[in-house]
């Protein structure tokens, strides 16, 4: 629980700057978040390349779980298993509130001196700036996409396109 027995949130969007070492400095809001609900130890992957995640590790352990759980061989949750373990590590955050972005991820997701952090409610991603602008901002969010997230959001199954 947060501030007033809320339930605190990764919320917003900040600026961040790579140090000469490879750690990003956890944004105090952010960071409040994990001293309050998760703690120190991340899982920090990728799924693409194209930016970083950073999940708390008591979250990653439930997406664990959910896979443990389907118990059959599927072969798009084993290549989605595959890419973020191939690009995935288990750090923590240190006493700064600072950690450590692998080399290879900073490479792939063009994350070099300077990226923009984004709260995702139970985990944070890292995007190359410019990257993010050119491939999530590049078209307006159309009336079709709001439809589909607010019946994802409302609990309703998904339409297809001709219903």
């Amino acid at each position: 629980m947060g501030k007033n027995g809320m339930i605190q949130r990764f919320r917003g969007s900040y600026d961040v700057k790579i140090d000469d070492r490879g750690r990003i400095k956890i944004p105090s809001k952010f960071l409040y978040v994990f001293d309050s609900m998760y703690g120190n130890d991340v899982y920090i992957t990728s799924l693409n390349g194209d930016y970083i995640m950073i999940y708390p590790v008591k979250v990653w352990g439930k997406i664990e779980e959910k896979i443990e759980g389907v118990g059959v061989f599927n072969p798009d949750l084993d290549e989605f298993s595959n890419l973020l373990s191939y690009w995935g590590t288990e750090t923590e955050i240190d006493s700064k509130g600072r950690v450590l972005i692998p080399p290879d991820l900073r490479e792939i997701s063009e994350i070099n001196d300077s990226g923009r952090i984004f709260g995702k409610a139970n985990y944070l991603i890292i995007w190359n700036e410019a990257n993010f602008k050119e491939k999530e901002m590049k078209e307006k969010f159309a009336k079709e996409k709001l439809y589909r997230v607010s019946r994802i959001i409302n609990e309703f199954p998904t339409l297809s396109s001709d219903e």
